[in-house]
């Protein structure tokens, strides 16, 4: 009887590491929170999951003096001619991400998503077309996009391209082990 005592209290600090780690697995319950607390979250993120960052390709690290840092996706992620990096404040679990793609020389279509880790909503945000300086909106970046052979559908299917390829699928490739 004695030894089965040895025994547990032996294992008990593995059982209880266990029974945390199964706790904070369980509570991630959205692609989007298992990739903020693999950069923001507490010393089991080191045990879970590779750092959002490194994911994407970054070798860059947070400076200490610094209150917000931009963390830009790696060549062999998105294509030549596209840029997509990500936003993370110090001390907030708020990101953005920003995409702009060259369609042509001074000729820039781009757009965000945003994470809102309170309210859990990933969504996009700012589009815009900017063309030797001139930024257009709303009905004129339409205009401005048809002369380049590019409508809504094209929009939407970049929008669609970035965030499930680059942004989630990045994730799921490199960095989720529930996901992938």
């Amino acid at each position: 009887m004695k030894q089965k005592h040895r025994l547990f209290l032996w294992l008990s600090p593995f059982l209880i590491l266990a029974l945390y780690w199964v706790g904070i697995y369980l509570s991630l319950k959205s692609p989007m929170e298992e990739i903020n607390y693999s950069e923001n979250g507490g010393f089991m993120r080191y045990v879970m999951f590779k750092p959002f960052t490194e994911t994407i390709g970054s070798d860059r690290i947070w400076k200490e003096d610094e209150g917000f840092q931009i963390y830009p996706y790696s060549k062999g992620i998105v294509g030549g001619d596209e840029r997509l990096s990500v936003l993370m404040f110090r001390d907030s679990t708020d990101w953005t991400f920003r995409y702009e793609v060259d369609l042509d020389k001074d000729v820039t279509v781009g757009f965000g998503f945003t994470y809102d880790s309170k309210n859990k909503i990933f969504r996009q945000t700012g589009l815009f077309f900017s063309r030797k300086g001139t930024t257009y909106k709303d009905q004129q970046l339409l205009d401005q996009l048809a002369t380049y052979g590019k409508d809504r559908t094209w929009l939407k299917k970049q929008s669609k391209k970035v965030a499930e390829q680059y942004i989630l699928g990045t994730w799921f490739k490199n960095g989720s082990s529930r996901y992938s």
